[in-house]
């Protein structure tokens, strides 16, 4: 399983000494970093689904997902607003709460 998700893995081992700051959460892999506003939220379970994602996908994870929901987190803040577009409808997003739901009941 390391070896299918490498890319993820290899970048979560090397940002788990460099994430600081009001952020809020991001997952590569195994490794789900959270601020400590996040750490106790029911986001937590949100990134759980991006690491379902991530062991299902493996190397396509960073294309099909991570790359795609980063560009939606930060390039359309402003068009979410216009348009009143809910952040977890993005299709990354929803289907990591599917994921999530499902296996955590």
């Amino acid at each position: 399983m390391f070896l299918f998700e490498f890319p993820q893995n290899l970048i979560g081992a090397l940002a788990f000494r460099h994430v600081g700051g009001a952020w809020g959460a991001v997952t590569f892999s195994r490794f789900i970093f959270a601020d400590d506003r996040c750490y106790d939220s029911p986001l937590i379970r949100h990134e759980y689904g991006h690491r379902l994602q991530s062991a299902l996908l493996g190397p396509l994870y960073l294309p099909v997902i991570g790359i795609p929901s980063l560009i939606w987190a930060l390039l359309f803040k402003g068009y979410r607003t216009r348009r009143q577009k809910n952040y977890f409808g993005f299709y990354t997003e929803a289907w990591a709460d599917r994921l999530s739901n499902r296996d955590l009941g």
